[in-house]
């Protein structure tokens, strides 16, 4: 089976702390499994470790997204407050005002409830 969004923080505290590799590998895996499999990659929230409360966010967002996207039951983990940053935080932390306005228009519903704005291909893989 392919990789859960909740093995993330243990698969990133495996390879040096290295947040993108493990989000990167994980969405190839999904992108690649059968639409019964993605619900159960989605499926279980992601346990504490040593991931910031943004890369939390970030896969709350991204599972809802993902969820929406592919039609299947957006897991009710995601819903928590907790995965709310209190402030908005900009890709790249941009201050940039133009920017950021960018962003504020093309970052999807799922991120920007999350006061993550990180622009329209944040799911892309190339």
């Amino acid at each position: 089976m392919a990789m859960k969004i909740n093995e993330i923080p243990q698969v990133t505290a495996e390879y040096d702390n290295d947040f993108i590799f493990a989000f990167c590998t994980f969405l190839d895996e999904f992108y690649a499994s059968d639409s019964d499999e993605k619900k159960l990659l989605l499926a279980e929230e992601p346990e504490k470790g040593t991931l910031t409360q943004r890369q939390y966010c970030t896969l709350a967002a991204a599972a809802h997204k993902l969820a929406n996207d592919y039609g299947v039951t957006v897991p009710m983990w995601v819903m928590q407050e907790k995965y709310i940053m209190p402030h908005p935080v900009y890709a790249f932390d941009t201050s940039n005002p133009e920017h950021q306005e960018l962003l504020r228009t093309v970052t999807p519903h799922e991120y920007k409830v999350r006061n993550l704005f990180s622009g329209s291909n944040i799911l892309k893989r190339v």
